[in-house]
């Protein structure tokens, strides 16, 4: 059986595509009905149209399935590519957590640990590596922060070369060496290998992780 995945936040696209109109209808407007409408007013009211129809259009352009669950694997699809992890490869899955002085905060993702990352890396392209790189950063930036904040030097974190050697001995070049040492790190700070938004899910986070595992137990 085989489960799809609409992410909740392509939902508001159509809404910030009509908010943007509305705006836009409304600045119109009054520029119809009155000459001295103030600069001010007009800069605000064109911005924020601007801002919705981009948001909007962002939505839009994303996948209208970020997650394709079958008995076989996981695979996650992205407007730069996809990936796919086989259940098999699959360690653990859950919600990281920092620590935040005497409590811990979630972070919005799932995050999965794998056996072996090589099957990710063989097969994700540059353009989704890259795409992730630049997503993950605040979540990078936040793992940083608390549970490494006595570090010194966090140059190692965002000045990653270019080459990466697997556990197995397998160097990847390019953009993928850089994914593979970010997938390291992260598995260092966070305790996980590759991470899904919250954005990217169709449900709140925890009873995605529960209806996750229900699938893996079903398969």
């Amino acid at each position: 059986m085989q489960f799809n995945v609409s992410p909740q936040a392509r939902r508001n696209a159509i809404s910030f595509c009509g908010i943007a109109l509305l705006i836009l209808m409304l600045l119109v407007f009054l520029h119809l009905i009155r000459d001295d409408i103030p600069i001010g007013v007009s800069v605000v009211l064109g911005a924020a149209s601007g801002i919705f129809m981009l948001l909007g259009i962002g939505k839009l352009i994303e996948p209208p399935v970020s997650l394709v669950i079958t008995p076989e694997g996981i695979q996650y699809l992205h407007r730069r590519g996809e990936w796919h992890i086989r259940w098999e490869n699959i360690i653990r899955f859950d919600v990281p957590r920092v620590n935040r002085v005497l409590d811990l905060e979630d972070a919005p993702f799932i995050g999965f640990r794998l056996h072996n990352v090589e099957e990710v890396l063989d097969e994700i392209s540059p353009r989704l590596a890259s795409a992730l790189l630049f997503e993950q950063r605040q979540l990078l930036t936040m793992a940083l922060r608390h549970q490494a904040p006595d570090r010194e030097d966090y140059t190692p974190y965002f000045d990653i070369p270019d080459s990466y050697t697997s556990p197995n001995g397998k160097v990847y070049k390019g953009l993928i060496g850089v994914f593979g040492k970010r997938m390291e790190q992260m598995r260092e700070l966070l305790g996980y290998d590759l991470y899904v938004s919250a954005n990217a899910l169709d449900r709140d986070i925890y009873e995605f992780k529960a209806h996750l595992q229900r699938l893996q137990a079903s398969r």
